[in-house]
């Protein structure tokens, strides 16, 4: 086992420390957090777990999305109550208790992103489309915008967007292009990796990225950077550490993309490693992974993707 790797496994054995004392469930009393990030020490490079205890708990945590500014969280969390896509903030320099946001279906809803504008959501849900309807069997993609503190009532993006064959993760680039993955019919995998544009009008654009980054495997959980520079991505392709790895491209000259490298084992296990996202500032790389046992969010700076861009 490498250092990298066992450094991973030391910081879980800290964490399951800290679990001892905080018994990794929602405290009854929440605790007085300020600053940046909910007052966690800024991470190195070596992953940690974020906030131990208070976003990362003994429930299933995924999808992970700061406001450019800093001031609210929203994050998915499973099997817990409340469930469904959670929201913390500051309010007069201390972070709220996290509670469900309005737009949120609970269980039904997991991966989703804030675009950079901090207003629009696009949240993959298995939600009717008839309230008191049986959930779907897959997910399909959709919207809600906020004013002030209040969302707008979700609505799902017409087809081709969604093709009612599992389309999910969305992430929205500064020019406002949608990535997401999907099931559908004539990929290159079992999940491949999408972009369209004009998605939010009558003439949306669908544009499987293809070969390297879409293989005969698994290509799901895009996060697209805001200039569309890189991007990074799960797959459980050949060569990797073990179930699922996390892998970034690097656009290329045009509209290409580089030959997808894996983030190595400072990232990477035997265990699955997804859900990835920079903060919108760029100097922190989120993801989930079940290393531990359950689906906690990992933090780190975000430095390795410069590290690993070709010269």
């Amino acid at each position: 086992m490498e250092i990298s790797r066992i450094s991973l496994a030391i910081c879980v054995l800290g964490c399951c420390a800290v679990a001892a004392t905080m018994c990794w469930s929602q405290p009854d009393e929440w605790p007085v957090l300020e600053g940046p990030y909910l007052g966690q020490m800024p991470p190195g490079d070596d992953p940690v777990v974020f906030a131990p205890g208070i976003i990362s708990t003994s429930a299933p945590e995924g999808a992970t999305s700061f406001s450019p500014d800093g001031s609210f969280l929203l994050f998915a969390r499973a099997r817990a109550e409340p469930d469904g896509i959670l929201i913390t903030e500051q309010i007069d320099g201390v972070w709220s208790k996290p509670h469900r946001v309005s737009f949120s279906e609970g269980r039904h809803d997991w991966d989703f992103t804030l675009a950079p504008d901090g207003k629009t959501v696009l949240v993959a849900s298995a939600r009717p489309d008839v309230t008191g309807e049986e959930p779907l069997d897959d997910h399909r993609i959709w919207t809600s915008t906020r004013n002030g503190r209040e969302w707008s009532e979700p609505r799902v993006l017409a087809p081709p967007v969604n093709a009612g064959q599992h389309d999910s993760y969305p992430w929205l680039s500064a020019a406002h292009t949608l990535y997401f993955f999907s099931g559908r019919d004539g990929g290159l995998g079992h999940g491949d990796i999408y972009r369209a544009t004009g998605w939010d009008g009558n003439s949306p654009r669908i544009e499987n990225l293809g070969a390297p980054v879409n293989g005969p495997h698994h290509e799901v959980d895009p996060y697209i950077a805001p200039d569309e520079s890189f991007l990074i991505f799960c797959s459980d392709r050949p060569g990797g550490f073990g179930k699922a790895d996390i892998y970034v491209s690097f656009r290329t000259v045009g509209e290409g993309w580089s030959e997808p490298i894996n983030l190595g084992d400072r990232v990477n296990t035997a265990a699955d490693e997804y859900i990835p996202s920079v903060t919108p500032d760029g100097r922190y790389f989120l993801f989930t992974s079940n290393v531990s046992g359950n689906r906690e969010i990992y933090w780190m700076d975000s430095g390795l993707i410069e590290e690993l861009r070709p010269e």
